[in-house]
């Protein structure tokens, strides 16, 4: 069943990106740690005789936690980019109404805000509660046919506790454990409904240049639709065959360059499923970045959770790690 979240509108996603652009301007006001060697200035670890730098995590957290005093300031949760352009091979029309096999359009723009709140946190430390929002948007900004519509807008609000664990194994620090409850939808009715709800486990750990995250959920069970227009069954019954049940995610630089991957599987040997991200990065200021995001495989938007798409695209984000 879906909730209601009818907000494709240009005025919201215009809105909502002024309001990340604004927070990420409040924010600027907070001391910020800066990337690679500025970044040796917080507390360093001694290791044989030998200073090492904290963990990337260890990094962010400690930056999350300076703002945490800033009444005004919210932080970054998953990925914030703009991709003014991507191209896609298999479009999927069913998104929107306006949108057919003859007019839905394969050249479009993609974007998501994520953030994050703390709703209660310990002192002096970012373990607590926190609510999370993501959006995700396709856009047929070239599609002058049908006035440029939003062929799909995903969201994904979410609730989570978060443990900072403090154990350090072969030069990896395991950062955190996060465990919340997450709803996915695109705010549709009838056959264009997609959604779903689970329980969350993900484990954070990094070392000084690295980043990875190991995430698995269970997917909270719907009843079946009566009959096919029954609007209070299961949208997407098989999504997990699709989508899958794991989530790996791995993130490096090299040099001034950066690198983030992410692999998701549906664990089954008769019937293999997923997809695989890759984004490329290069810093053009402390804040944003020139990006390359390619996408290959199965959930790259909910409308296309059981349609395998390939798509790559260019454009900017705000600096993850």
């Amino acid at each position: 069943m879906t909730l209601p979240l009818k907000h494709n509108s240009l005025a919201l996603t215009l809105g909502l990106i002024a309001l990340v652009l604004g927070f990420s301007a409040a924010a600027a006001n907070q001391p910020e740690p800066a990337r690679n060697e500025a970044q040796t200035e917080l507390p360093t670890e001694q290791q044989g005789g030998i200073v090492a730098r904290p963990s990337v995590f260890n990094r962010r957290f400690e930056a999350d936690k300076q703002l945490l005093s800033n009444a005004f300031a919210i932080t970054q949760y998953k990925r914030n980019y703009f991709l003014p352009f991507t191209f896609t091979d298999n479009p999927n029309a069913l998104g929107n109404a306006g949108l057919t096999t003859d007019n839905v359009d394969d050249k479009e723009a993609k974007f998501q805000i994520s953030i994050k709140l703390p709703l209660y946190t310990r002192a002096e430390s970012v373990e607590g509660v926190y609510f999370g929002f993501t959006l995700t948007s396709f856009w047929q900004l070239y599609n002058d046919e049908v006035s440029k519509p939003f062929r799909e807008t995903n969201y994904e609000p979410e609730i989570f506790y978060q443990w900072n664990t403090g154990i350090k194994i072969l030069g990896i620090d395991f950062n955190a454990l996060q465990l919340g409850f997450n709803h996915m939808s695109n705010g549709q009715s009838e056959e264009r409904s997609r959604s779903w709800n689970r329980i969350m486990l993900t484990n954070l750990f990094s070392d000084a240049d690295d980043i990875y995250y190991l995430r698995t959920w269970y997917r909270i069970p719907e009843d079946a639709k009566s009959t096919e227009d029954d609007p209070s069954g299961d949208d997407n019954p098989d999504i997990n065959d699709y989508y899958g049940r794991i989530e790996i995610g791995y993130g490096t630089r090299f040099g001034s360059w950066g690198l983030l991957t992410r692999l998701r599987n549906n664990l089954s040997f008769s019937n293999n499923r997923g997809s695989i991200e890759l984004s490329l990065s290069y810093p053009i200021s402390l804040r944003y970045e020139l990006t390359l995001q390619y996408f290959n495989g199965y959930g790259d938007s909910l409308i296309d959770y059981n349609r395998r798409q390939n798509r790559i695209g260019i454009g900017f984000q705000l600096a993850s790690f």
